[in-house]
């Protein structure tokens, strides 16, 4: 089994620019996810507002490794309307990701990545950790490549954590 997998949806390719630099700077292979039907122009952005409005679950598809060969996933997302991407809560809502831990980066243009995240922890039946948000500034303006190495040390860092924290099965009697 694998270690860690990033799996992207972006629309603008804000967000697929972090998953990029990600996977160059860690080597982890990346799966993308990406719209049935492009969301260009303005009626693709009516379509975001109303997706993000409603919650709906839009068709996808995603291309990468299969998620169950890994322990760790780090998904990144956009905030759509201060909340989570439509394409990944679909995704998200069609995967169950309860075994393995999970990560998240979020790229914003001003608030909602706390409750994309909060969504995720709904639909993953845990809490992420860790969690990194970005804003879209930032990531136009030239990522900080400290920001992204300080994210990789602490997903590194909560694996090993995760390890270490439980118990030999002869501790704990079943």
């Amino acid at each position: 089994m694998n270690d860690i997998l990033l799996v992207c949806y972006s629309r603008t390719g804000n967000t697929r620019l972090v998953a990029d630099e990600l996977a160059q700077l860690t080597g982890w292979p990346l799966g993308l996810i990406q719209d049935i039907r492009p969301r260009a122009g303005a009626s693709g952005d009516w379509r975001c507002m109303f997706d993000a409005w409603l919650r709906t679950r839009p068709d996808y598809r995603y291309e990468g490794p299969p998620l169950q060969d890994f322990e760790h996933i780090v998904l990144l997302t956009p905030v759509w309307m201060k909340g989570l991407a439509a394409p990944l809560r679909s995704f998200l809502g069609d995967h169950d990701l309860s075994r393995q831990r999970i990560s998240v980066v979020c790229t914003q243009g001003g608030r909602g990545g706390f409750n994309a995240v909060e969504e995720i922890a709904t639909l993953t039946r845990q809490v992420p950790s860790p969690v990194q948000i970005l804003l879209q500034s930032e990531v136009l303006g030239g990522l900080s490549p400290q920001r992204l190495e300080d994210f990789v040390v602490q997903v590194l860092a909560s694996s090993t954590y995760q390890r270490d924290r439980q118990r030999p099965a002869w501790l704990s009697p079943v």
